[in-house]
């Protein structure tokens, strides 16, 4: 019993030992920039210190790839200071040399914190702490380059408190880790999909209002665009160029396939919040008929008119009143089909963007897939599909329609486990684990960046 109860002081007193040291580690780091006068990133630092504070097993992992990437910025600090030195003709060797070593403590104290979490998570739920914790330092990662390399004030906080974006970085890491917690919970991710999209999609247009009583800073250019996404596409042709708008949603449906269109739009949760609680009705053979070249149709007439509009000169403001009007049939539709049919019949039926990303997402790894040995044609897939992508021949096939946009509501309720996302080459659990993360990710950077 004395051996046993030594072993176990030992055990505490080399925790705590552990825990000080990395207390440590991370207060030379938050020095470091406090030394550089960049504040943002101190309080970033302290950020990371409270979650060496918390008991959380995500926290462990994402204090030790933190201090990972610290040992990086040391070593590029370390770098630079050798090359001033030499360019002054100064002593340099010292300094470098101190720099370095502190850069491999660091990473040294991070890979410990890594190796720590790995072996105290156990196989229940370990996969969750590890994702939770790389989704954390993707966004931060994700945002602190952009910040860094984009010549644009991207960060909502950097335009009001210059120097301070870094903390905006922090929070929005530590919400990307949260959403992807309650995504990967099958359980949980239809209810909270549709509440954070939501919670996106009011805080873009608050900001969209802000900018239209004068908040200049709300505004990315200092110039108000109509934020309706079927005009990332219009409004390209109507001037002419490209802005980065077509390139994100290129790229982010590159990544995540059709998923833009459930978690990314920040129109479409409108759709949804219309379509909330009602029952999937029968559609009339023009709805079914709109359905299938709804979307095409638009996308046709609206590329033309943009076109024609240009060449006949016609004045921005007049095509900005043009846009409000095509909202504005937009909205109505939501709040008459949507809510009468029970499903999105906007975006499933009218929004050119999703068509657009419909096609580019058979360019993504990302497939929902039916075991059909499984299914038991119970039905509860289709009474949940808002794009109406699942249907009794679809399912037989093993796949959804091409409208579907891997929201994973049907995976959810399936009660024989018989849908699944899948990615070639991995295993179904980690495909959707991996999606999860991503879609978490770019989530909560678009979120950091909603801008107008």
């Amino acid at each position: 019993m004395d051996i046993r109860r030594y072993l176990d002081k030992s055990l505490a007193l080399g925790q705590c030992l552990s825990w000080l040291w990395t207390v440590l580690v991370i207060v030379l780091l938050g020095a470091h920039f406090y030394r550089a006068s960049e504040y943002g990133m101190v309080l970033c630092v302290a950020g990371v210190l409270g979650l060496r504070c918390s008991s959380a097993a995500w926290t462990r992992w994402a204090v030790g790839l933190f201090l990972l990437w610290g040992m990086l910025e040391w070593s590029v600090s370390a770098c630079a200071l050798a090359q001033t030195r030499m360019v002054m003709g100064a002593p340099w060797m010292r300094g470098a040399a101190i720099l370095s070593a502190v850069a491999v403590v660091t990473g040294l104290t991070g890979g410990m914190a890594v190796r720590q979490a790995s072996r105290l998570a156990g196989e229940q739920g370990a996969g969750d702490a590890f994702l939770k914790a790389a989704v954390f330092m993707a966004v931060f990662l994700s945002l602190f380059y952009v910040r860094k390399f984009v010549p644009l004030e991207m960060l909502l906080l950097e335009r009001f408190f210059p120097g301070l974006g870094m903390a905006e970085i922090f929070l929005a890491a530590w919400y990307g880790s949260f959403a992807a917690g309650l995504l990967a919970d099958r359980r949980k991710s239809r209810k909270v999909r549709t509440r954070l999209w939501l919670f996106f999609a009011c805080l873009f247009f608050v900001q969209f209002a802000l900018g239209l009583l004068g908040v200049s800073q709300m505004l990315l250019t200092g110039r108000l665009h109509v934020p309706i996404p079927a005009f990332i596409l219009y409004g390209s042709v109507f001037r002419g160029s490209l802005n980065a708008m077509p390139f994100i949603v290129l790229i982010s449906t590159l990544l995540l396939g059709s998923a833009w269109c459930s978690m990314l739009c920040y129109f479409g949760p409108f759709d949804a919040l219309a379509a909330k609680g009602r029952t999937l009705r029968p559609l009339p053979r023009l709805l079914q008929g709109a359905l299938c070249w709804g979307r095409p149709a638009v996308f046709a007439l609206g590329v033309c008119a943009a076109f024609i509009l240009k060449h006949i000169g016609m004045s921005t403001g007049t095509a900005v009143s043009l846009a409000c009007a095509y909202a504005f049939l937009s909205l109505l539709a939501m709040a008459a089909l949507s809510r009468r049919y029970g499903g999105m019949m906007h975006c499933a039926a009218f929004c050119p963007m999703g068509l657009i990303v419909s096609w580019l997402g058979r360019l993504s790894p990302w497939r929902l897939r039916v075991d059909s040995s499984s299914c038991d044609a119970c039905g509860a897939c289709e009474s949940v599909c808002r794009w109406r992508a699942i249907t009794p021949e679809s399912r037989s096939r093993g796949k959804a329609l091409p409208r579907c946009t891997l929201c994973r509501d049907c995976i959810g309720v399936c009660r024989k486990n018989a849908l699944s996302l899948r990615c070639a080459g991995l295993a179904p659990e980690v495909s959707e684990r991996i999606f999860v993360g991503m879609l978490a990710s770019l989530h909560a950077i678009f979120l950091a960046c909603a801008m107008v």
